[in-house]
């Protein structure tokens, strides 16, 4: 089915497609047509067959029947960033196999039109083209188009035509003046927090709709959203009103927006607001933490200076419903209030200036903590092993204590609920407390007095560390199948009771062992098949406090021993034959395959006693690799034992053999098949 055929199967009602899947055939028609324009005329109008199509949409927008119609930027369009173009047309049931035939064309050159074609679905009454192809939408261009249906050498009448404008780029960036806050450095600040200030928007383009503007504070975390403003008219400037709710350096970014909705270039206007809040600060309530010689009802002070010329006093309160009061300007600009806070925890003082002409202005918020937390001695911000303890005293910062709550805080995303500890206070308020660690997650603890009356305080917070104590495991022998392991582990912990080992993970394989009285222990496994093992150990107080898991890891080698004193793994043997020995490592080993130079396995049997001799002789000199594994009645086969060697012309045969430390590369095992 070709192109053509293929648009009379649906999707003629579907908006608009990705370029993957647009089914338009494109024919530009290259020949003078100025006078079928002018006419009308391109094929014999059908005769009863259908009306001219109506109801016409550019873009989804009604059709323009006049240019330049309207702006339209591809890219911002739809997924296929293409131009869609569509009608309705009556038809009858009877009527198959139509085409829509659409022409486009530039405005100023009405003799070339384009000519999209595109199969009009059986039970459809939409005619559909979308414009894919930039080479034929070019910027800046006004288009004109009409459509009309075909049914096989009839055609409806033209359509009525309608017009549209490609606009693919936004223009040159815009202008940004303020009378009240121009552009500047800090030395050139102006206004100030609650002051409003006019900002006049201007384009270079004739042809820019509105503007995208967005301001940002250096003071503030938060970002404002773009906002749209239109212009008094097209091509014209735009004001906004602004009102600073911070001071210093602030930004406004500004985007010029056309008709067809691009955005220029950014435009950056960069100013300083003035600061007219007063300086404040508080060694005894400092903003940073908390003061434990200050307390609820303990007076600190709080020293303003402040940052309008002309300031006569400050007007000061602690939130909504907290102290209050007024303080004359000093001779060196700043006033030092003294202020009992009435209440534990954050709180915020507010700091206003009044100048001499009795304005006020912006106010400064100065957030700070009053402490009545406990005062918390003994092990603080130490690390601990576990299943040992931490002692603390607690000392009260509040009245009428009665009992001490302390729970830990946990590592990690998620952590457990908590669950308070009460420890009853003594007559004088104090308490004395030992704090265990039994798991790792705990990073610290924290602690708050109860008053009889059931107030809480502030919490205290100490860090802790906990070491996990696992146990450190070395290990002698066991590299060779059925040859026992023996493993040394000790830990950190103390008054250790127990340690569990286990094998491979395997529960089957555990050992429950007492330590020894160094506290260490030793123990022993012996692996049955070659491969890697693991052995696991924790180690058990008598309050049942287990440290975190160590262990330690290992090869079994249940390969073949191979020598040869014809062939010596060091040194080289002649060229002329001679023979291997293999000695099983797997118990019950019945015969051996092997493979010289990478060739297929060949199988040779074992002695009663499980070894085997081969007898081979070289066709070559140079170095050789044989493989050997060992194979069971049952079918089980080892690793395989790696064995190089050389051969060389006159080498000498050696007889005999002293034992010597294997030299690293002789014979090698690695993992084989089972």
């Amino acid at each position: 089915m070709g192109d053509h055929e293929s648009f009379r199967h649906g999707e003629t009602n579907l908006p608009s497609f990705s370029r993957a899947h647009r089914r338009t055939t494109v024919l530009v028609v290259a020949s003078t047509l100025s006078c079928a324009l002018a006419a009308g005329l391109a094929a014999v109008p059908a005769a009863a067959a259908v009306t001219a199509p109506t109801d016409l949409r550019t873009a989804d927008q009604p059709c323009a029947t006049a240019a330049p119609g309207p702006h339209l930027s591809p890219s911002r369009l739809n997924d296929a960033q293409a131009v869609v173009l569509r009608g309705t047309f009556s038809r009858t049931s009877e009527e198959t196999g139509l085409q829509a035939e659409f022409q486009v064309w530039d405005t100023t050159t009405p003799e070339q039109p384009q000519q999209w074609l595109r199969n009009v679905g059986e039970q459809s009454d939409q005619v559909y083209v979308q414009l894919e192809d930039e080479s034929k939408q070019l910027d800046g261009v006004t288009y004109a188009w009409r459509v009309r249906v075909l049914d096989g050498t009839d055609a409806s009448p033209w359509s009525s035509t309608c017009h549209f404008t490609v606009d693919r780029t936004g223009g040159p960036a815009a202008t940004v003046t303020s009378a009240v806050y121009p552009a500047g450095s800090w030395d050139d600040a102006s206004g100030a927090i609650g002051v409003p200030g006019a900002f006049t928007l201007t384009s270079a383009s004739d042809d820019t709709v509105g503007y995208r503007y967005r301001f940002h504070s250096a003071e503030l975390s938060d970002d404002s959203d773009y906002a749209l403003v239109d212009t008094d008219a097209l091509g014209g400037p735009a004001t906004i009103g602004w009102t600073p709710r911070a001071a210093g350096h602030h930004s406004l970014a500004v985007h010029a927006v056309d008709r067809a909705g691009n955005w220029s270039g950014a435009a950056y206007h960069e100013f300083y607001v003035r600061e007219t809040r007063p300086a404040i600060f508080s060694a005894a309530y400092p903003d940073w933490g908390s003061n434990l010689n200050y307390n609820v009802g303990v007076p600190g002070a709080f020293e303003l200076t402040a940052t309008v010329t002309g300031t006569a006093s400050f007007v000061w309160r602690i939130d909504e419903d907290g102290p209050s009061g007024t303080a004359p300007l000093g001779a060196d600009r700043t006033a030092t209030v003294m202020i009992a806070p009435t209440r534990a925890g954050r709180q915020t003082l507010h700091v206003h200036s009044v100048t001499h002409d009795g304005t006020a202005h912006a106010p400064r918020a100065y957030a700070f903590t009053v402490d009545n937390g406990p005062r918390l001695t003994g092990d603080t911000d130490r690390g601990v092993t576990i299943g040992s303890s931490l002692t603390f005293h607690l000392a009260p910062r509040a009245p009428q204590v009665e009992a001490y709550l302390y729970w830990p805080q946990h590592s990690g995303l998620t952590e457990p609920p908590v669950e308070k500890i009460t420890v009853p206070a003594r007559a004088d308020g104090t308490a004395d407390l030992t704090w265990t660690a039994t798991g790792t997650s705990v990073i610290g603890l924290r602690f708050q007095s109860r008053s009889t009356d059931g107030t809480l305080s502030e919490p205290r917070w100490t860090s802790v560390s906990v070491d996990g104590a696992a146990p450190t495991v070395t290990r002698t022998g066991g590299t060779d199948v059925g040859t026992p392991a023996t493993f040394t582990a000790r830990t950190r912990m103390a008054n250790v009771v127990e340690y569990v080992a286990t094998l491979n993970g395997d529960e089957a394989t555990k050992q429950v062992l007492a330590p020894a009285a160094d506290g260490s222990v030793t123990f022993g496994f012996t692996s049955t098949k070659g491969g890697y093992h693991y052995v696991t150990v924790v180690a058990r107080d008598a309050a049942g406090v287990r440290t975190e898991q160590g262990g330690t890891s290992w090869s079994v080698v249940d390969g073949p021993r191979v020598t040869s004193t014809d062939f010596p793994a060091t040194g080289s043997g002649p060229l002329a034959t001679g023979t291997f020995s293999f000695t099983p490592r797997l118990t019950g080993t019945t015969a051996y395959e092997y493979s010289m130079n990478y060739g297929p396995y060949v199988t040779i049997a074992a002695q009663p006693d499980g070894t085997a001799t081969l007898t081979w002789t070289p066709t070559g000199t140079g170095t050789n690799r044989l493989a050997v594994r060992s194979v069971t009645a049952a079918g089980t086969r080892s690793m395989s034992t790696q064995y190089t060697f050389t051969v060389e012309a006159g080498a000498n045969r050696v007889t005999s053999t002293a034992p010597t430390p294997r030299p690293r590369g002789g014979v090698r095992t690695t993992a084989g098949h089972r």
